[in-house]
């Protein structure tokens, strides 16, 4: 096991036996690759929650008592109202980011729970994985929803529709535009299973297609 998943893993276990251990998710990419689909490397861990009123003021000072009673350095820190990130070191220099984000009143499908850890559902992952597509051009977001859309029955069609629900500036034609943006990346995260990268254009691409053709005007 390396160092890394041995130091979320114990961030993990220290934060779901914690005071906020019910009102947040394990969230992105290191939900789906740790729980899922064991398919890439990801070293973040984030955190969601739904609770309007929750104050992440006490939300800080829990992360400080998890951190400094797990031997962790913080190297740097952000507070705001709606969310707290912190990028910590072990004695080994390891380092984790771990992110926490009061997000939308907005959650799709039913949160998850093994070995006390609670995580995202595939639906929620999902929607928000088409909301980072249309908002950023990151390798790791379309990896993450080609394998959603490749090996579970979830589809494309509903994982928009809950997507827009959650940003009603979503639209075809600008998503479709902002798929494209494959073809622009240059460098994947690491695998750890085999991905084609080439079928894994190609499958954007013909998606992408499929986003124009609908909202072409009929003669």
């Amino acid at each position: 096991m390396s160092a890394y998943i041995k130091l979320q893993d114990k961030f993990l276990k220290a934060f779901f036996a914690g005071r906020f251990s019910q009102d947040f998710y394990l969230t992105g990419g290191t939900a789906l690759a740790k729980f899922y689909f064991q398919h890439r490397e990801s070293f973040d861990l984030d955190f969601f929650t739904q609770e309007q009123e929750i104050d992440f003021n006490e939300v800080n000072l829990e992360m400080v008592k998890i951190i400094e009673r797990l031997g962790l350095k913080i190297e740097k820190q952000t507070i705001t109202d709606t969310f707290l990130q912190y990028i910590v070191k072990d004695k080994r220099k390891t380092e984790l980011k771990i992110d926490l984000v009061k997000d939308i009143p907005v959650h799709f499908g039913i949160i998850q729970t093994k070995n006390k850890v609670r995580f995202d559902s595939l639906k929620n992952i999902g929607s928000n994985k088409i909301l980072a597509i249309f908002g950023r051009v990151d390798p790791k977001d379309f990896v993450d929803l080609f394998f959603i859309l490749n090996k579970t029955n979830l589809s494309f069609k509903k994982l928009y529709e809950m997507a827009k629900q959650k940003d009603l500036g979503l639209s075809e034609f600008f998503l479709a535009n902002s798929i494209l943006k494959i073809k622009e990346t240059k460098i994947l995260p690491k695998m750890l299973v085999d991905l084609d990268r080439k079928e894994m254009i190609a499958f954007y691409e013909a998606l992408a297609k499929k986003l124009f053709l609908k909202i072409k005007p009929k003669n």
